[in-house]
């Protein structure tokens, strides 16, 4: 079983309050790590978009480092709080406990764009029969994009070398990934609650290109969640750390640190991710 998955199996027999809907974000193959600037070529989204970082360095590539404290941690405003979360949640949502770009194989990569899809991007998802077996499959291309764009880990397509073709009866085999036709396969699974929520608690410069996150992980009360609307989602993605500790809807779960690399523009990429149950 791979890791990602005993790590959300492990997360998921420890809560007793349910699970976060989507946010508005093996050593055998070949990979490339992102240490500064993003390896995908995309239009910039309008600075009101969350999921776009706020600005942390200047026109010349130069970081701004007013915004930090003698201590090194960076100021927590209202759109990089916002966005933080967003990171983070990126990986609560999923339950996952522990993460390292370095020890993830493709499989596991494959395992978070699946499920950041499935959660965040729907229209990516289609269902295909194959005899007996209903499975899940999005394009390679788009797990691709997935995968740079949050862990800035870029695969390539010879990662695909030996990957099994999906199966039309069901057996002893993975649930996934499969490939065949430029797309990745998973057998089809329904019924599971996304009800977390990071909140960063700080962002420390580790003045090597990364900060380290603290963050919170909060289960939304499922009466609420089952009750609120996207706009009342989003809500919780916008909160500080006083806030959500003092928001009835919400209990706290577990904490955790996060290491991330900062790009030009000030993105985030994943490089680990790890909670106290990790």
């Amino acid at each position: 079983m791979k890791r990602l998955k005993v790590c959300s199996l492990v997360l998921s027999t420890c809560l007793t309050m349910g699970v976060v809907t989507g946010c508005f974000g093996d050593g055998k193959t070949p990979t490339t790590a992102a240490t500064g600037a993003p390896q995908t070529s995309e239009t910039a989204a309008p600075e009101t978009d969350p999921t776009v970082a706020p600005e942390t360095y200047d026109s010349s590539g130069v970081q701004n480092t007013s915004e930090f404290d003698d201590d090194g941690y960076i100021e927590l405003t209202p759109d990089r709080q916002e966005y933080a979360n967003i990171i983070v949640s990126n990986f609560a949502e999923q339950f996952i406990t522990d993460f390292d770009w370095q020890d993830a194989s493709t499989e596991q990569l494959m395992d978070f764009a699946h499920m950041f899809l499935k959660i965040n991007k729907q229209d990516a998802i289609s269902y295909e029969k194959k005899g007996d077996v209903t499975y899940e499959t999005f394009t390679f291309n788009d797990a691709r994009e997935v995968i740079t764009k949050h862990i800035g880990v870029f695969i390539s397509d010879v990662a695909l070398d030996g990957m099994l073709a999906p199966s039309g009866s069901y057996g002893d085999q993975p649930a996934g990934p499969y490939y065949e036709d430029g797309r990745i396969w998973y057998e089809a699974a329904d019924g599971e609650s996304h009800n977390l929520v990071a909140i960063v608690d700080a962002i420390m410069n580790n003045y090597d290109g990364t900060y380290t996150l603290t963050f919170t992980i909060y289960a939304i009360d499922m009466d609420t969640y089952s009750q609120i609307n996207m706009d009342e989602l989003k809500a919780y993605y916008k909160m500080n750390r006083d806030q959500a500790a003092n928001d009835s809807t919400l209990g706290e779960v577990v904490t955790g640190k996060a290491t991330v690399s900062v790009g030009q523009s000030g993105e985030y990429y994943m490089l680990s991710y790890h909670t106290n149950i990790g």
